[in-house]
């Protein structure tokens, strides 16, 4: 499930009918584990967690899974290639988020966010010291946005994996890091098999989610390349939630 498309008011209601029939839920983001714990605790409610689209996977029982940070000097490369003035560059190192200076823009940001994002000045002097990303964002123009994609892709795509979250959102990641390879971890702690999952998600990273699973499900405002990735295109959390419970009945 993508954090993103809910609210603590969807989350409860979804909660309770999966949970009378016995389906489990992971709440899987590019955000933080330390903001999906947040809603979590809105609810009142324990959760499996993928956190930084898919860096860090958590049982609902607090266990780590798996973890996985940047190589230190392929971060400070990617910093170096991905900072500009014309772009907002953000670092995420486990459960905090910096930027090398905060401006009205990265206020505004943090007004989305649970937690405040913390300034750095000397970014790449604190890479492999007192920081160890783990995600690398870059917000801006669209257009521009997608020639970083593939500017990086061309450089680095032995190292890295980049999604775009959100338009304007660049996320770059460890090789190999993904909210679909992140589940596979989780699937194989659970014993579940592919087929009895479900995925609910909107972004472009929620993509490798769909490939795992018969049963996935992409909102209806996504973009079409991510509606056309998913078995099923619903308007609501609550649309899907009930698919899922009428197969479940059938099966």
């Amino acid at each position: 499930m993508n954090l993103k498309a809910l609210t603590n008011l969807t989350l409860n209601c979804f909660t309770k009918k999966l949970r009378e029939h016995d389906v489990d839920i992971c709440l899987a983001s590019g955000r933080m584990d330390n903001e999906i714990m947040e809603v979590a605790k809105a609810i009142g409610d324990q959760y499996h967690r993928v956190s930084q689209n898919g860096a860090f996977v958590i049982t609902n029982e607090h266990d780590s899974l798996h973890s996985q940070t940047f190589e230190h000097e392929i971060a400070k490369k990617l910093y170096e290639s991905a900072y500009s003035n014309r772009n907002t560059t953000i670092i995420c190192s486990d459960n905090t988020n910096f930027v090398a200076q905060k401006d009205d823009v990265i206020r505004q940001i943090e007004e989305r966010f649970f937690f405040p994002i913390k300034e750095e000045r000397n970014m790449i002097e604190a890479i492999g010291k007192s920081l160890a990303p783990s995600k690398i964002t870059v917000l801006g123009h669209h257009e521009e946005i997608s020639e970083m994609q593939q500017a990086i892709q061309d450089v680095f795509h032995d190292d890295v994996d980049t999604f775009v979250s959100e338009e304007g959102c660049l996320d770059i990641m460890p090789k190999n890091i993904s909210k679909g390879n992140a589940l596979l971890i989780l699937l194989k702690h659970l014993q579940l098999k592919p087929e009895e999952i479900a995925c609910i998600g909107d972004s472009f990273n929620d993509i490798p989610m769909f490939k795992l699973t018969p049963n996935s499900f992409a909102m209806s405002h996504a973009h079409e390349d991510v509606k056309k990735e998913a078995a099923y295109v619903v308007e609501t959390v609550s649309e899907a939630v009930k698919v899922i419970l009428d197969n479940n009945v059938r099966e």
